[in-house]
């Protein structure tokens, strides 16, 4: 289960921008989606292969995030 902190971290993480990989048009990484070699699609671009960001979010470790390194916040 993810603590209140993770969440926090994640929501962060989630309103970085990035552009999407097939149509180059910028959007807040919580809507979208991960391809092969850690490239970013949007809904329209991506494929059923890809994984939303509430789903790999979930895999990653919050405590390396940059976010967290920035804010002292440690486990």
């Amino acid at each position: 289960m993810e603590s209140d902190e993770e969440k926090d971290l994640l929501q962060t993480v989630g309103k970085r921008i990035q552009r999407c990989y097939g149509c180059f048009i910028a959007y807040h990484l919580k809507d979208m989606y991960l391809g092969e070699d850690a490239t970013f699609f949007c809904e329209n671009c991506k494929d059923e292969t890809m994984f939303h960001f509430d789903d790999f979010a979930k895999l990653m470790d919050a405590a390396k995030l940059r976010e967290a390194q920035e804010e002292g916040h440690h486990h």
